[in-house]
């Protein structure tokens, strides 16, 4: 049997959510993939959601089984374990704030900034503009989030940006997007999103410090993906997985291919 087998030593399981576990632009979890942590959990196998989403959204998504698991959220920026943040890695400023003010200029880009106790947001201009921009966002985001008038009045460190694209860019304009901001790592979260992180912040990099601060390794790893926002992950990864529908970049770093990561998990137990 290829990959996961009854001889396999893992410790820990980091899973993405979007692409991966449920179809992008769906909001229900697979039942049966509750059961499935709790039973890792009594085998003391360590289950993690790897995801560009929020501390607290995660939370509330896992919240049947949250106090058995961690999140490593804002792709990597965030690290939680039970419901108490081990650490971050957040953005330095003042780069980001001007890299954010620019975005927001952008009528096509809706920048969304995720801090370690939630979303803010900018709304400026006009009040006719503002009203446009607090509907793209929660078109986008799915709740308001905290306004601030300009990026410096955030006062907590930036961890992660979401920048959801109303037309998506094309490969040029995120070359190009990239090459101007090239002290920050831009990458595909998938569908209309954008996700933007310190360029050594990724969920790789919180892995690895995650694995070391419990005594593991990448042989004890676990990881499923499906994005280029995964790809550092699915390297490290001694079994990684990227699923049937993934992208290119990902099919790239993963060692395994699947269908389904519920099968695999119950191949694991």
């Amino acid at each position: 049997m290829n990959g996961i087998d009854k001889h396999s030593k893992v410790k820990m399981v980091a899973c993405d959510i979007d692409g991966t576990l449920i179809p992008y632009g769906k909001t229900q979890l697979p039942q049966e993939l509750f059961y499935l942590i709790e039973q890792l959990y009594k085998r003391d196998i360590h289950f993690a959601i790897a995801s560009g989403r929020s501390p607290q959204g995660l939370q509330k998504l896992f919240a049947p089984v949250s106090e058995k698991m961690s999140f490593i959220c804002g792709n990597g920026a965030i690290y939680v374990e039970q419901g108490e943040t081990v650490f971050t890695q957040p953005f330095q400023r003042p780069y980001i704030d001007l890299m954010l003010e620019e975005l927001h200029k952008d009528p096509n880009l809706v920048p969304i900034t995720m801090c370690e106790n939630g979303y803010y947001v900018l709304c400026s201009g006009t009040r006719a503009e503002q009203e446009r921009q607090r509907a793209d966002i929660y078109d986008a985001l799915g709740e308001t989030g905290i306004e601030v008038p300009e990026a410096s009045k955030i006062p907590m460190p930036i961890c992660k940006l979401g920048v959801y694209q109303k037309q998506i860019m094309t490969s040029q304009q995120m070359e190009a997007l990239r090459h101007r901001w090239s002290g920050a790592a831009l990458v595909c979260g998938g569908g209309h999103w954008m996700d933007v992180m310190d360029r050594h912040t990724n969920k790789g990099t919180a892995l690895e410090r995650i694995l070391a601060m419990h005594g593991w390794n990448p042989s004890n790893l676990l990881a499923f993906g499906d994005n280029e926002n995964d790809v550092e992950m699915l390297q490290l990864a001694k079994y990684g997985y990227v699923v049937s529908n993934g992208t290119k970049e990902a099919k790239r770093a993963a060692a395994y291919e699947c269908d389904e990561v519920i099968d695999i998990l119950q191949q694991l137990l």
